[in-house]
């Protein structure tokens, strides 16, 4: 006959104690956290950059096309009209417009910038009980349960939208830093690791 577990043998079996091995983990995730806050930061920038280029671009052509057309009114060089050539301004302003809204790199910008201050939070909570002795922590399972939450929750497709370059200059900025845990995305991939007992 099997023997059942009693509530109290599952509670005790499912806690999880603070240990080296949960410290080395939650260092790992710091670092990680420390490269995306870094990654989203320069991704925000760069797409900041660019709405802003279209924007000036847009609003430049328009003033001039605006300009141009009470300037040249009716004038004519034979049989062209001068107002053509402003009309055209005119319509590459409109195009240009639809492309940046296609683009929509101020929503790109914006939803780095989300979550550039979504793993700046992770990274804060983890730094603020790694400095904390163990014995004056709050109850580790519930602290691992709701920091993995918030990991899971910021490590969504918009990763996918951090520029390949900054991945890389990130790996670079990172990498000669001992023992420092670089995420995955930036193109360094480790083996997994599994419990051993530490000292």
């Amino acid at each position: 006959m099997e023997e059942k577990l009693l509530p109290i043998e599952i509670e005790n079996y499912n806690s999880i104690d603070w240990t080296n091995n949960i410290d080395r983990l939650l260092a790992e995730w710091c670092d990680n956290a420390k490269c995306y806050e870094w990654m989203h930061s320069h991704a925000h920038d760069f797409y900041s950059k660019k709405a802003k280029i279209f924007m000036i671009i847009i609003n430049v052509l328009t003033t001039l096309s605006g300009l141009s057309n009470i300037i040249a009114g009716g004038y004519s060089i034979g049989t062209f009209q001068i107002s053509w050539i402003f009309g055209s301004i005119s319509i590459i302003a409109s195009t240009l417009n639809i492309i940046q809204d296609k683009l929509a790199y101020n929503q790109i910008a914006e939803s780095h910038r989300t979550l550039l201050n979504n793993w700046l939070i992770i990274r804060n909570k983890i730094e603020e009980i790694l400095i904390i002795p163990p014995s004056k922590r709050k109850d580790c399972k519930t602290f691992m349960k709701y920091i993995k939450q918030d990991i899971n929750n910021a490590i969504t497709e918009k990763n996918a939208t951090i520029p390949l370059v900054i991945r890389d200059l990130c790996y670079e900025k990172f990498k000669d830093i001992k023992d420092f845990e670089i995420p995955d995305i930036c193109g360094q991939v480790e083996h997994t690791r599994t419990y051993e007992e530490l000292k």
